[in-house]
């Protein structure tokens, strides 16, 4: 009787380990990260002029729409997107709870059918920031925080988050930013918020391999304190997108920026304050990009504060410490 007893425990124990294994593995089948595969059409960003103040809206060839950020409230960006031809948004993504990036988030809501809502997580006690959680919340939206490592598969395009992770640098909302980089077919865009420097050195650090990309949108709109050569280096990119407004108070694009990047003339340069939206083309291969208007190889570097000058605006010398800091 008692070999009868232990040959029904050995068995019980190996079916348990059996079974145990097979969920294992199921669940690491169903966890292992997306892959790109093989593409067809054209995907479309555009890099929205909204003045100062970031939104990238991404249309993939299979009709689905993603909008990143919305640009500061009373900006433009609905009617822009209706005219780019947009009726729902599949997913949009707040970088983080400044009011340049999410000020039209509330407004986007109600005009758009929405179907999902990504979001640093960073705790904000702005209005502008409530607000769109409330919006969010009213429309029953589907609502994620993101971490480093986690990616998402949207028709042909892939969405690997670079940042934040779970353990944040400091309390700077920038450094909470959502980093995406989007990879559609053999061509990768990388989508940076307002990253600073103390984040880029976390994903330097622990997504290095992650951080090549062939379009760059230059964190915090140019500024000194989230772009350099370690970044540039890092990433690796052919094209760069700066979104800012002419005149802006915060002096972007920064003096130092302008000068790494006319170091570096082999990577094209766009700017939404001297060439309107910025609209790039992918087959998958490619990338083309057009803007709305022409700006010359020597004036594309101007910083800021020259841009101001040359069309008439003189900078405030009261913000010009801030600028030189970085902002």
């Amino acid at each position: 009787m008692a070999k009868r007893l232990n040959s029904s425990r050995v068995i019980i124990a190996l079916l348990i380990a059996v079974i145990a294994a097979v969920v294992y593995l199921y669940r690491h089948k169903l966890e292992r990260a997306p892959e790109p595969g093989p593409v067809s059409g054209k995907l479309t960003i555009r890099f929205l002029d909204i003045g100062q103040g970031d939104a990238e809206l991404v249309q993939l060839p299979s009709g689905e729409t993603i909008l990143i950020d919305s640009g500061d409230r009373g900006s433009a960006t609905v009617e822009m997107l209706k005219k780019y031809g947009v009726r729902e948004i599949d997913l949009l993504i707040a970088t983080h709870p400044h009011a340049d990036h999410i000020g039209e988030m509330r407004d986007i809501m109600r005009a758009f059918k929405v179907k999902e809502l990504w979001d640093s997580g960073f705790p904000h006690t702005t209005k502008t920031y409530a607000d769109m959680l409330q919006e969010r919340k009213d429309q029953g939206i589907k609502f994620l925080k993101p971490k480093r490592g986690e990616s998402r598969k949207i028709g042909d395009a892939l969405l690997e988050v670079l940042n934040p992770s779970n353990d944040l640098p400091d309390d700077n909302p920038n450094n909470a930013s959502l980093v995406v980089r989007l990879t559609f077919g053999s061509t990768r865009f990388l989508f940076t918020g307002d990253a600073e420097e103390k984040s880029w050195q976390q994903m330097i650090a622990s997504e290095k391999d992650k951080l090549r990309a062939d379009l760059l949108k230059s964190a915090h709109h140019g500024s000194s304190n989230a772009n350099n050569e370690d970044i540039l280096d890092a990433v690796s990119p052919k094209i760069i997108t700066i979104s800012c407004a002419e005149g802006n108070d915060y002096h972007h694009p920064h003096p130092k920026v302008m000068r790494l990047l006319r170091e570096r003339e082999a990577v094209k340069l766009y700017r939404t304050d001297m060439e309107g939206t910025i609209t790039a083309t992918s087959d998958g291969n490619t990338i083309e990009v057009t803007t709305e208007k022409q700006a010359s190889k020597n004036d594309i570097y101007l910083t800021g504060d020259e841009l101001a000058e040359r069309n008439g605006a003189k900078p405030d010398s009261k913000k010009k410490s801030a600028a030189r800091k970085g902002m």
